[in-house]
């Protein structure tokens, strides 16, 4: 059993990500995660996340990956309390401090963050001295580490394949902390790697350093994303328990097509079915969501870097989600711009649906001719669609 694990940066997200097949969910509350600026959980939410997971069998994990310094673990206590009441299935740690301090609290197993760095089994077999169930893998493992580490450790292992990368080792980086005054391990990186560049060795101008570059300057700490779904196969066969998507600030499309894909894929391979000839499938739809270009991370080579923009790309754009069908009514909590025209629908199952749009409406039942962020309208049509399923725009 390979469990797909996938992002839930807020309430929607999560629901989105179990409806389109994952096994699990990761998700935050405001403090103590490493994406401080996603959505996250208030406690009314995490209520009703957990029930929602729950009731439909699958799982759900909580980050507190952030380091702490020793006056932040009052309220980290506190925190653990509470969220040991509701019940997840597992905490996302990072710090050794924090992991000592759950341990005495909680019950909750642990599971041990990319952010620290784990690489080999013999790290994994002290980790499970201190009763740890589960090591999220550094960044930097290729296949042959994984099925060593697989091999040797006693301990299960999950696998990032899909979303952004960092420069830094692990994503121990220091340079947002530096620049602008926020921490990466802290949860609030400026991304201080995706700006501009310029390479100067004033001392040494006989020794050039080749940097690829366009009109408005270099990229040179970019990172390209990850995405594994071309050698999907070859990670099932080292041996991983998990396969993560990054993107706890990312949209609900984005959500929902990455988990979706990762879904069929995984289930492709494990009924034997010809995974191959649908790989040109999967890719595709994975570059209608918003990205920058992909590559193998460090599963095979070094990864790329992106050094012409730090820009997304992406074959679609996001234009609403479904709220409810009431008869012929589909209402849309819009997303983007939205006009009469030619749209598609992303269902669950991996399927789409082309819808041609000549009236909007609001609830009052008045015509509009367009539609923006935050509104809230319905259109007309006989298609079976339901609540979370996604329209789009092709590009």
């Amino acid at each position: 059993m390979i469990e797909l694990l996938s992002p839930g940066g807020d309430l929607r997200k999560i629901k989105t990500a179990i409806n389109y097949g994952a096994d699990a969910v990761y998700t935050g509350l405001k403090r103590f995660s490493l994406r401080s600026h996603a959505g996250n959980l208030d406690i009314t939410d995490l209520e009703e996340a957990v029930k929602f997971v729950h009731k439909n069998h699958k799982k759900i994990y909580i980050a507190l990956n952030a380091f702490l310094f020793d006056d932040e673990f009052a309220e980290f206590i506190k925190t653990v309390k509470l969220l040991d009441s509701y019940h997840p299935d597992a905490f996302i740690v990072s710090d050794l401090g924090a992991v000592e301090v759950i341990k005495e609290i909680s019950d909750i197993p642990i599971h041990i963050s990319t952010q620290a760095n784990i690489t080999n089994s013999y790290a994994a077999g002290l980790l499970e001295k201190l009763g740890i169930k589960r090591v999220v893998a550094a960044r930097e493992m290729n296949i042959e580490n994984i099925k060593s580490f697989t091999k040797h450790s006693p301990v299960e292992l999950e696998v990032f394949v899909h979303g952004a990368m960092c420069m830094a080792y692990s994503g121990r980086c220091f340079m947002s902390a530096t620049m602008a005054g926020r921490s990466a391990n802290k949860g609030n990186c400026t991304q201080s790697c995706r700006w501009n560049y310029t390479v100067i060795e004033e001392k040494r101008p006989d020794f050039p350093i080749s940097v690829e570059q366009n009109s408005r300057g270099s990229y040179i700490f970019n990172s390209r994303d990850l995405c594994a779904l071309p050698i999907l196969d070859k990670l099932i066969k080292a041996g991983a328990t998990s396969f993560k998507i990054e993107g706890r600030m990312k949209s609900i499309h984005y959500v929902a097509v990455s988990t979706a894909v990762y879904r069929n894929a995984i289930d492709t391979i494990l009924s034997g079915n010809d995974f191959y000839s649908k790989i040109a499938f999967y890719l595709d739809e994975l570059n209608k969501i918003s990205h920058r270009p992909y590559s193998l991370g460090f599963f095979e080579n070094s990864p790329a870097q992106y050094t012409s923009s730090s820009k997304y790309e992406r074959g679609a754009d996001f234009i609403a989600v479904v709220r409810k069908k009431e008869g012929d009514k589909i209402f849309l909590d819009i997303k983007g711009q939205i006009k009469p025209g030619k749209y598609q629908f992303f269902l669950k199952g991996l399927k789409t649906v082309p819808i041609s749009i000549e009236k909007l409406y609001t609830t009052e039942g008045e015509e509009r001719t367009v539609g923006n962020p935050n509104d809230f309208l319905y259109i007309i049509s006989k298609l079976d669609v339901g609540s979370l399923d996604i329209l789009r725009k092709i590009i």
